[in-house]
C-alpha cells in the first residue's frame, strides 16, 4: 500500500506519461495510478494499468482478431450487432467477464505480464458500476444468442456479474503478493446521461468499493467545468469519502481549464479545503486540467500543511463546514446559493493566497478556504 501520512496533501499521480522525470515526486507523490514502469523513487508506488470490460492495453489483440478467434467472447449491445464499444472506443473489444475462459486469458495476457515486470498493484480503469454502454449478450460457440441483461443499466444480473467479477480480481491478485487499484467513480455529480443518485446505484457503488485495495474516484469537487460540485451533489459526494474514509483511496478534482494555472486561484483552493475536510491519513489527491492530465502539475495550493488533524468535520449551521487541524483550520461552504457566517478563534488567520481573517468573517457559497493561524 502507499506510504500516508496524517498531514499535508498526500498527492497521486494519475497516468505518468507527460513526467520525463519522476524525480520531481520527491515528498509530494505516493502512487501512480496507472504507470508506464514499475520502478519508481523511493517512497512512490506505481501500478499497472488494465481496463475491467476490455482487452486494453493489449492492442495486439483487435476486434478482427477477437471474431476469428473467439467469437463467443464478444459483448453485443441488443441489435445483436453492435459491439457494447465503451465511449464509442472501437479499438479494445467488449468481452464477456463471466466466462472462465476469458478471465483465464485475461489473467494469461493482462495481469501476469504487469506481475512479471514488477509491479506490485494493478489499476483496473473503467469499471461500470451500471451498465451504461448497454451490453446485452453474447453468441455461444454454436452461434446461438446469449441473452444476459436488460435494458435497465442497473440491472442486478448486471451488478451481480461485476461484483463477482471484482471479487475475482482481487483473489488472484492477492493470492500472488499484488494489490488492486479500482476506478469507482462515482456519476452523482455529473450533468449528463450517466448520472444518477439512486440508493440502489450508491449501495452498489459502496459494496464494490469495499472490495478494492485502493479506489480511485475520479469525479471529486470540479468535473470538467465552470461551477464546482455543490448542494445535493456535494453532500452525496462528502458522504461517500466519509464512508470510505480509512480505505487508501485517489480523488481526482479535474479542473475546467485546459491547463491547472489557468483556472482561478479560489478555484484550487475549493480543492484543498474540501480535501482537509474529508481527507484521512490514505487519501490521496490529484488536480488536473484538460490538457495536462498524466503530468505532473506544481500546483501550489497542494503544498498547503496543517498539521495533523484535531477534530472530525463538523457542521456548523444550515451549509457550514469546518475541520480544525493543528495549525489551521479547513472551512467549506458548499452551497451555491446562501453565504454562512463563521466565527473564527482568536487571533490572524491566512488563507493560500495571503488573505487574511479575523473575529466574524462570511464565507460565500460555493467556497472553500485553507486558513493557517499565524
Amino acid at each position: 500500500m502507499p506510504v500516508t501520512s496524517d498531514h499535508g496533501v498526500l498527492q497521486a499521480q494519475v497516468f505518468d506519461r507527460q513526467v520525463p522525470d519522476p524525480s520531481v515526486y520527491a515528498g509530494r507523490v505516493g502512487f501512480v495510478w496507472g504507470a508506464l514502469k514499475a520502478a519508481q523513487p523511493d517512497g512512490v508506488l506505481a501500478s499497472s494499468y488494465v481496463t475491467a470490460f476490455r482487452n486494453a492495453p493489449a492492442r495486439q489483440f483487435t476486434p478482427e482478431w477477437f471474431k476469428t478467434n473467439h467469437p463467443d467472447w464478444i459483448e453485443y449491445t441488443a441489435d445483436r450487432i453492435t459491439p457494447a464499444w465503451e465511449f464509442n472506443n472501437q479499438v479494445y473489444t467488449p468481452i464477456d467477464i463471466s466466462n472462465p475462459a476469458v478471465r483465464q486469458w485475461y489473467i494469461t495476457n493482462l495481469l501476469d505480464p504487469a506481475i512479471a515486470a514488477g509491479f506490485k498493484v494493478i489499476a483496473v480503469d473503467n469499471i461500470g458500476v451500471r451498465n451504461d454502454f448497454k451490453v446485452s449478450g453474447h453468441y455461444d460457440a454454436n452461434g446461438a444468442w446469449v441473452q444476459q441483461f436488460g435494458t435497465d443499466p442497473k440491472d442486478p444480473a448486471w451488478v451481480g456479474d461485476v461484483l463477482d467479477w471484482l471479487r475475482f480480481l482481487r483473489d488472484y491478485l492477492h493470492s500472488r503478493g499484488v494489490a488492486v487499484a479500482f476506478n469507482l467513480t462515482f456519476n452523482g455529480s455529473l450533468h449528463d446521461e450517466f448520472q444518477d443518485k439512486s440508493p440502489e446505484y450508491i449501495a452498489a457503488l459502496d459494496e464494490m468499493i469495499d472490495i478494492s485495495d485502493i479506489w480511485l474516484n475520479e469525479q471529486g469537487f470540479t468535473v470538467h467545468r465552470v461551477e464546482n460540485v455543490t448542494d445535493d451533489e456535494w453532500q452525496l459526494m462528502f458522504d461517500l469519502l466519509r464512508r470510505h474514509r480509512c480505505k487508501p483511496a485517489v480523488i481526482l478534482n479535474k479542473l475546467p481549464t485546459d491547463y491547472w494555472y489557468e483556472s482561478t486561484p479560489a478555484q484550487r483552493q475549493w480543492v484543498v479545503a474540501n480535501y482537509f475536510l474529508y481527507r484521512e491519513s490514505p487519501t490521496m489527491l490529484e488536480s488536473t486540467g484538460r490538457k495536462d492530465y498524466a503530468a505532473f502539475n506544481e500546483i501550489p495550493e497542494m503544498t498547503a500543511d496543517l498539521g495533523p488533524a484535531i477534530t472530525p468535520p463538523v457542521h456548523r449551521g444550515p451549509t457550514l463546514w469546518t475541520r480544525l487541524y493543528r495549525d489551521g483550520l479547513a472551512v467549506v461552504n458548499p452551497t451555491s446559493t446562501h453565504p454562512a457566517q463563521l466565527s473564527l478563534p482568536a487571533g490572524t488567520w491566512t488563507d493560500l493566497h495571503g488573505t487574511q481573517y479575523t473575529g466574524n468573517i462570511t464565507i460565500p457559497a460555493n467556497t472553500g478556504l485553507v486558513l493557517k493561524k499565524n
